[in-house]
C-alpha cells in the first residue's frame, strides 16, 4: 500500500498494515489487529471499510462498546441490522424464530429455542450473502462484544463452507481480547496485525493533517515522546496544547517541554506522584523545570543527600531514573508535566529562580530567568534579547521567537528607541521561519500594540501580507503601508515588492512590471541584497509572463547578484531561483535544491520549505521525472513543508498527482486551488489550478470538462494578454480537447497561444505548436503534410520532455492509423505506450495502448504504389533526393513526399532500414533460372 493511499485514510506510519488489509479484502481469509486504547485500530478497520465498500463488497461492521457487553446479542442484533431485509425468509423455521427471539422481535411463546439454532441461523444468513455477493466482516474492539454474540459468530464462520474470496473478516481488540474465541474461529489464511507505538515522522504527519501545518518535527517530535507513539494521545496532547491549557514552552533541543496532560490521564498520573514524599517532589519540580538535568547539576543546586533521596524515592515508585551520562528522566515524559502543573505558581518561579542561578548555558539561564519575571527589567530583557540571538543562530527559531516574546514582555515602558517594537517583531520573524503562523501572528498582534511611528505601522502591514496566504490581502493594504514607509528605506524596498507581486497576481503585468523595478532600484539603494534577489526573481518572472522586457538580462543581473552578495544571500532563496525557473532539460538545479532543503531541516527554518518543495516537485515534473516527483511530495508530507502557502502545496499535489494517474485525488487538489484563486481574485492561481484541471480532464478523455477549464484559461490569457505561465504548455490540452469535439477553431487558437509563447521565451513551445497545427491539418484532411511535419516533430527528440515527446508519438502514430498505414501506427503507438509506462504516467500509457488496440495489420513491401516502390528502389540503393528525382524525372518534393508514405508504410525510420528492408524483399523474390 501506497504511502499517499494510506495518508488519504488520515493513517501515517501504517502502510504495511494497510496493505495486509487490502491483502484480506481481496483474497479473503481474516486479520487480527492488536493494540492498546489508542494505537489507531479503529482507524484501520474504518480504511478497511472505506476499501471494502468502494470494492463493491457488502461490509457487516459490528461496533460494540463496553456497556453492551452484558446485554445478549447485542452485538448480533448490530449485524443483522445491516442484512438485507427478507434474507432470513429463505432460513428454515425453527431458524426464524430462534433469531427473532434472540433479537426480542417475537414473544416468547410455546416451546424454548434451541442454543444451537441462532448460531446456525447465522451461518444461514452469511452463506446466502456470500453466495450472491462479497462479504466482509468488520468487528470493533472485540473485548465489548457479549459472551452470546461472540458465541454465533464464532460457530458461523468456523461451520462455514465458502470460497475463500467470498468472505473477509477484520477484527479489532486491545490485548485483554487477544485469547477469544471468536479469533481462534477465524478462517485461514489469519494475518495477526499487532499494533506497535508510530515513530515520530508519522505522529507529526497526523498532527498536521488533523491540526495545521504548525506540527512541525521541532513541535510535534515532544508530543511524539509523551504520547509514547499512541496517535490518539498525542492527539489529545497536541489539542490541548493548542487550547493554551498549559504554557508548555519551547525548549532548547535535546530538552524535553512540559506539556499538558490530557484529563482522562491525569487522574491516574496525579495519583503516581501523590505517593512522593514533598522533599522528593521539590527535586523532581527541578528535573521538570529544567527539561534535561544532570545528577551533577541537581546537587549544584540542593543538597546532595536530598537529591540522592529524591531519587531513590522516584525510582522506587517508578517515576524517574538515571540514565546515560547521569541524566534525570522521568519514565513517563508526563510525569514530569503532571509534577509541573500540580506546583503553585511561587514554587514554579523558585524552581526556575535555582536553575537559572546554576545553569552554564546562556539561552538556558535566560529562559529560567524569564519564567521568574513579575515587573519589567530591563536587565533581564536585554539578556532574553541575547539568548534569542544566540539561539537563532543555534538553529532553534521557535526557541528565539519565545526569548524574543518573553524579551519585550519583560520590557519597560516608555524608551525612546522602542526596543519593546523591535523585539516583538524579531519574534514575528523567527516564528515565520519557523513556519509557525499561529504564534507569528500572535505576536505580530503585540508588535501592533506597540507600533507608534509611521514606519513601524508600515512593518506591521507588510508582514500581515507575509503572513496571509498568497493574494489574500487587497492591495489597497499594501499601498497604505507604502505610505507609511520612508524613502530609502528596507520597509519601502519590501513593500513596493509586495505590490508588484500582488498586481502580477491580478493578471496586470505593466502595474507589476513598474513596482518590480521600483523595488530593484530601491532595494540596491539600501544594500539589501535580499529583497533584491526576490525583486530580480519577480521581474523575470513577469517579463516571462507577458512577454515583456529583458528576461535574459533579469538572468544576468541575478547571477552577478549572487556572484557578489552571495555571503548575504539566505541559501534557500538562491536555490529557489535556481530550481523555480528551471527549464524541462536542466540537470545541474535539483542539488542545489535539496542541499538548501536539508539546511532549512537542520537549522529548523521550515518556513523556507514550501518555496524549496514546489521548486523541487515543479523541477522533477518538468523532466518528466514522476517517480521522483512523487517520493519529493511524500518526504514534503513527511518533514512538515508545507507551512506557508496552501497554495503552493496544492499544486504540487496537482502536478504529481495527475501525472502519476490518480485523477481523483489530483481532480480535488486543482478544483480546491482554482476555488480558492478566484476568491482572492488571483489570475495567476486561478489560471494555474484551470490549466491543471484541463490536464487532468484530458488525462481522463473527458473532453468537455477538459475544455470548460481551458476555455476559461485561454480567455484570461487574452484578456491579461500573457503569453506564458510557469511553463505550462496548457494550449496543448486545448488544442487536444478541442480536436476531440470537432472545434477546430479552437484547434488554431490553441496554435496561435502556443506560437506567442515560443516566440518569447519558451523554444518546446514552437514545437508543441508545430505537433498541434499538424493534427488540426490532418483533422482538416491534408494527412500527408501533417505526417510530414510530425515525423519531423518525432525526429527531433531533445526539443520536448520526455512526457510531450510521448505525446508527439502518440499524435504520429494515431494519424498513421488515420491514413490507414497501421503497421507503422501500431509499431508508433506502442512505442508511445512504452514511453509513457516508463515515465510512471499510466493513464496516457493506457490511451496509447487503447490506440494500438484499433490497430492491426502488419506492415509489407506489397503495400507500396509502382512510383512508391521505384523511389525506395533509388533510394535504397543510395541516391539522393535529387539524383532520384532527375532519375525519374519527378521533383524533390514529390521524392520526398513519397519517402513520407513509403516510410510509414514499410514502419522505418531511416535510409539504412529502407535499404535492409528493399534487400529482403529482393532476396525473397524468386528469380528465373
Amino acid at each position: 500500500m501506497e504511502e499517499g493511499t494510506a495518508a488519504a485514510f488520515g493513517l501515517f506510519g501504517r502502510q504495511a498494515e494497510l496493505r495486509v488489509v487490502n491483502g484480506v479484502l481481496i483474497d479473503g481469509g481474516s486479520a487480527v489487529a492488536v493494540g492498546d486504547a489508542g494505537a489507531g485500530k479503529s482507524s484501520l478497520l474504518k480504511a478497511a471499510d472505506q476499501m471494502a465498500q468502494r470494492g463493491g463488497r457488502r461490509v457487516l461492521l459490528v461496533t460494540p462498546t463496553q456497556f453492551e457487553r452484558e446485554l445478549p446479542f447485542a452485538g448480533l442484533a448490530d449485524l443483522i441490522s445491516q442484512v438485507p431485509t427478507g434474507a432470513e425468509s429463505s432460513l428454515p423455521g425453527p431458524q426464524r424464530r430462534a433469531l427473532a427471539l434472540a433479537l426480542q422481535q417475537a414473544e416468547p411463546e410455546g416451546p424454548d429455542a434451541d442454543a444451537l439454532a441462532v448460531p446456525l441461523a447465522l451461518r444461514g444468513l452469511l452463506a446466502r450473502l456470500c453466495s450472491t455477493e462479497p462479504v466482509v466482516v468488520i468487528v470493533d474492539d472485540l473485548q465489548w462484544l457479549d459472551r452470546a454474540s461472540t458465541g454465533s459468530l464464532g460457530f458461523a464462520l468456523r461451520h462455514l463452507s465458502i470460497r475463500p474470496e467470498r468472505l473477509s473478516v477484520l477484527v479489532g481488540t486491545r490485548p485483554e481480547g487477544a485469547g477469544s474465541d471468536l479469533i481462534r474461529s477465524l478462517g485461514e489464511p489469519r494475518h495477526d496485525i499487532s499494533l506497535a507505538a508510530l515513530e515520530a515522522s508519522a505522529i507529526g504527519q497526523l498532527l498536521r493533517k488533523r491540526l495545521g501545518h504548525r506540527w512541525t518535527p521541532p513541535m510535534s517530535d515532544a508530543v511524539a515522546r509523551a504520547s509514547g507513539g499512541n496517535p490518539f494521545l498525542a492527539l489529545m496532547i497536541a489539542q490541548a496544547v493548542e487550547a493554551g491549557a498549559l504554557s508548555w514552552g519551547v525548549t532548547a533541543p535535546g530538552h524535553e517541554p512540559v506539556l499538558p496532560v490530557p484529563t482522562g490521564l491525569a487522574e491516574l498520573l496525579h495519583e503516581r506522584t501523590a505517593m512522593l514524599p514533598p522533599a522528593a517532589r521539590e527535586v523532581l519540580l527541578l528535573v521538570s523545570a529544567a527539561g534535561r538535568v544532570t545528577v551533577a547539576q541537581l546537587q549544584a543546586i540542593m543538597e546532595p543527600r536530598q537529591v540522592r533521596e529524591a531519587l531513590e524515592a522516584a525510582a522506587d515508585f517508578d517515576i524517574a531514573v538515571v540514565g546515560a551520562e547521569t541524566v534525570v528522566s522521568f519514565t513517563h515524559p508526563l510525569l514530569g508535566s503532571t509534577i509541573y502543573d500540580a506546583a503553585t505558581p511561587s514554587e514554579r518561579r523558585q524552581a526556575h529562580r535555582r536553575l537559572a542561578e546554576k545553569l552554564e548555558d546562556p539561552v538556558e539561564r535566560a529562559r529560567h530567568r524569564s519564567r521568574t519575571v513579575t515587573s519589567p527589567d530591563e536587565g533581564v530583557a536585554g539578556e532574553l534579547q541575547q539568548a534569542a540571538e544566540i539561539s537563532r543562530a543555534r538553529g532553534a527559531p521557535a526557541l528565539a521567537g519565545e526569548l524574543f516574546e518573553s524579551a519585550a514582555l519583560a520590557t519597560p515602558a516608555g524608551g525612546v528607541a522602542d526596543p519593546a517594537f523591535n523585539r516583538w517583531l524579531s519574534a514575528v520573524q523567527v516564528y515565520m521561519a519557523a513556519g509557525d503562523g499561529v504564534e507569528a501572528a500572535a505576536a505580530l498582534n503585540r508588535a501592533s500594540g506597540a507600533a507608534v511611528w509611521p514606519a513601524q505601522k508600515a512593518e506591521v502591514l507588510a508582514r500581515r501580507f507575509r503572513l496571509a496566504d498568497q493574494c489574500t490581502i487587497e492591495s489597497t493594504l499594501a499601498e497604505e503601508a507604502l505610505r507609511l514607509a520612508p524613502e530609502n528605506s528596507d520597509i519601502r524596498a519590501e513593500l513596493l515588492n509586495m505590490l508588484g507581486s500582488i498586481h502580477r497576481m491580478h493578471g496586470d503585468g505593466e502595474d507589476a512590471l513598474r513596482m518590480i523595478q521600483m523595488a530593484v532600484t530601491e532595494s540596491a539603494n539600501v544594500k539589501r541584497y535580499d529583497i533584491q534577489l526576490v525583486s530580480l526573481n519577480e521581474r523575470f518572472a513577469i517579463e516571462q509572463h507577458w512577454g515583456r522586457g529583458q528576461p535574459q538580462q533579469t538572468l544576468r543581473e541575478i547571477d552577478e547578484l549572487i556572484a557578489n552578495a552571495a555571503p548575504d544571500l539566505p541559501i534557500a532563496m538562491m536555490a529557489w531561483t535556481r530550481g523555480f525557473f528551471a527549464p524541462w532539460n536542466d540537470t545541474a538545479s535539483e542539488a542545489p535544491v535539496r542541499e538548501a532543503i536539508r539546511l532549512a531541516v537542520e537549522a529548523g527554518r521550515y518556513g523556507d520549505l514550501s518555496d524549496m518543495f514546489i521548486a523541487l516537485v515543479l523541477l522533477l515534473c518538468r523532466a518528466s521525472r514522476i517517480a521522483d516527483a512523487h517520493e519529493a511530495l511524500n518526504e514534503a508530507d513527511r518533514i512538515g513543508a508545507w507551512t506557508t502557502s496552501s497554495f503552493q502545496e496544492d499544486m504540487a499535489r496537482t502536478y504529481v498527482y495527475e501525472y502519476s494517474g490518480d485523477l481523483a485525488a489530483a481532480r480535488e487538489a486543482a478544483q480546491r486551488g482554482a476555488a480558492r484563486g478566484r476568491e482572492a481574485e488571483s489570475t495567476y492561481w486561478t489560471a494555474g489550478f484551470l490549466a491543471g484541471v484541463g490536464f487532468i480532464e484530458c488525462s481522463a478523455r473527458a473532453w468537455s470538462a477538459a475544455l470548460d477549464a481551458l476555455r476559461e484559461v485561454a480567455d484570461i490569457f487574452t484578456r491579461t494578454k500573457m503569453v506564458d505561465l510557469e511553463q505550462l504548455l496548457w494550449p496543448v490540452d486545448y488544442a487536444d480537447a478541442a480536436l476531440q469535439v470537432g472545434a477546430l477553431d479552437e484547434v488554431e487558437a490553441a496554435v496561435g497561444f502556443l506560437r506567442r509563447q515560443g516566440a518569447s521565451v519558451r523554444p518546446e513551445a514552437l514545437v508543441a505548436a508545430d505537433r498541434c497545427h499538424a493534427l488540426l491539418k490532418a483533422a482538416r484532411g491534408d494527412i500527408d503534410d501533417a505526417l510530414h511535419d510530425l515525423v519531423a516533430v518525432v525526429d527531433h527528440e531533445r526539443a520536448e520532455s520526455p512526457f510531450e515527446h510521448a505525446r508527439s508519438k502518440l499524435a504520429l502514430g494515431q494519424v498513421y492509423r488515420r491514413a490507414g498505414y497501421k503497421g507503422i501506427a501500431n509499431q508508433t503507438l506502442l512505442e508511445a505506450t512504452e514511453a509513457f509506462g516508463l515515465l510512471g504516467i499510466p493513464r496516457w500509457a493506457e490511451r496509447a495502448r487503447d490506440e494500438a488496440g484499433r490497430t492491426s495489420l502488419h506492415p509489407t513491401t506489397d503495400e507500396l504504389t509502382e512510383t512508391e516502390r521505384r523511389v525506395a528502389e533509388h533510394v535504397a540503393s543510395g541516391h539522393s533526393n535529387q539524383e532520384t528525382a532527375a532519375a525519374l524525372f519527378m521533383s524533390v518534393k514529390t521524392v520526398e513526399a513519397n519517402l513520407t508514405r513509403i516510410y510509414r508504410k514499410l514502419s522505418v525510420r531511416s535510409r539504412t532500414e529502407l535499404a535492409n528492408r528493399m534487400s529482403k524483399r529482393d532476396s525473397a523474390t524468386p528469380h528465373p533460372k
